[in-house]
């Protein structure tokens, strides 16, 4: 089965055979009369993303396009707790399905790992009168309401799972991804909130025969020992001039004592200066004094993995630790591009029903990006999200008319050109730097 096939009966079993029943679940729809749970799912999701700021008005009119007539202020009404728990049920649906690219992208360095991880959260800030469904961590008046949104992005297929809610105030190390499905050969990368000795042993431990890999960067105060169980002393080890790199053999953790190889690399003063910055922001954030230590590592570049030296260098994990980024700009592009933390109205529920319809447009989205523009190592999600936004109101009639698998081939067709990257001399772009170009110092 092809990607454009799995791809258009996923969507067209989910939005259009299984909504109205998830609507009857729900309690949203309990007598059809204007329209049913497909009609609403459809017009709401593929309206906004067709335009993440479209109005009331505009939805009445997309619902035309679907024989359904509605006022603005009938359709407002629409928008209950039921609606909201409809399209949270939904976007659970389309987060159960893994779609990726039929082919791997072809990039050497990606091929070595069974698959390479990236992971990454985003937190929504929502209405304070929604506390009691997603509860933030917090504020000056002493609650606050937000959801994190938790991803996991398979880097050489694109497979997308997530996103994954939770509370707001959750830790990210409380995931509720599972790593126990990770593949024997995997790589995982992810940023300094998912450090942690229980996860990197549970990543060592992978499903199946073999062991995975993790790369991340190094958290203070975390213990490091020599092979043979001494501290570590970073003062001698550490490089002394800017660009210099050490790498030597470690244990992480005072009980675990996981084998482990460090990276050092002495970065330029400005880049210390921005990383000492940040620190000091996050910890006026949390009401605490910056950690000294933490403030002075910040001269230098740390990175942990249990990778071996023969599977990747020190200027190869450089670049794999990159990737983790591409996470950052795939919520960019939902919170800039797909609006998912915008609205026109001040109704808390009816933000929570765009919220979770945003996402399963969001949902759709990357596995429109995923078929049609995988193949190409140097692909924009931007340029390719511009495609999917211009035939979303194409699409959204051609489920309904049973042409869904036709329209899905022209959309795609469409990325195959005008969809890359503009390849740059003075910082070359991640997807340049996994094809060979050279990692500057300052990063």
């Amino acid at each position: 089965m092809t990607s454009v096939t799995q791809m258009s009966e996923a969507m067209e079993r989910l939005l259009q055979e299984e909504a109205p029943q998830l609507a009857r679940e729900t309690g949203f729809i309990q007598r059809e009369r204007n329209f049913d749970g497909a009609d609403f799912a459809q017009s709401v999701i593929f309206g906004w993303l067709g335009g993440p700021q479209e109005t009331l008005d505009g939805l009445c009119q997309v619902l035309g396009r679907r024989q359904v007539k509605i006022s603005a202020p009938g359709l407002s009404q629409r928008f209950t707790p039921q609606a909201a728990s409809f399209f949270e049920r939904i976007l659970q649906c389309l987060t159960q399905q893994h779609l990726q690219a039929e082919a791997e992208v072809p990039t050497a360095l990606l091929q070595r790992f069974s698959g390479v991880y990236l992971e990454d959260s985003s937190t929504v800030q929502l209405p304070v009168a929604l506390v009691k469904v997603w509860r933030g961590s917090g504020g000056a008046t002493g609650e606050s309401a937000a959801v994190k949104l938790c991803c996991r992005w398979e880097a050489k297929r694109g497979q997308l799972e997530g996103p994954s809610l939770m509370q707001g105030r959750r830790n990210d190390k409380r995931s509720p991804l599972a790593l126990s499905e990770l593949p024997a050969g995997s790589l995982y990368v992810a940023d300094l909130g998912y450090f942690s000795l229980r996860r990197f042993c549970q990543i060592g431990a992978c499903k199946g025969k073999g062991k995975g890999y993790f790369l991340s960067r190094y958290r203070s105060p975390t213990t490091l020992l020599s092979r043979q169980g001494q501290p570590l002393d970073l003062e001698r080890l550490l490089p002394k001039e800017v660009g210099e790199r050490k790498e030597c053999l470690a244990l992480l953790g005072k009980q675990v004592r996981l084998p482990v190889r460090v990276l050092m690399e002495r970065v330029p003063a400005e880049v210390a200066e921005e990383r000492r910055q940040r620190v000091r922001e996050a910890a006026c954030d949390h009401g605490r004094e910056p950690n000294a230590r933490v403030l002075w590592l910040c001269d230098w570049t740390m990175l942990v993995t249990n990778v071996p030296r023969r599977l990747l260098s020190f200027e190869e994990a450089l670049v794999l630790l990159r990737l983790r980024w591409q996470m950052e700009w795939l919520f960019r592009l939902w919170k800039e591009h797909g609006r998912i933390d915008e609205w026109r109205s001040k109704k808390p529920w009816r933000i929570l029903c765009e919220l979770y319809a945003k996402l399963c447009a969001m949902v759709i989205q990357h596995w429109l990006i995923v078929a049609g523009s995988w193949q190409d190592p140097q692909r924009s999600l931007v340029k390719a999200a511009q495609v999917v936004r211009r035939e979303a109101g194409n699409l959204m009639v051609a489920l309904s008319e049973g042409r869904l698998e036709v329209e899905v081939g022209r959309t795609l067709g469409c990325m195959q050109s005008g969809c890359q990257l503009n390849r740059r001399q003075q910082e070359p772009s991640t997807a340049q730097r996994l094809e060979g170009a050279p990692v500057p110092a300052k990063r």
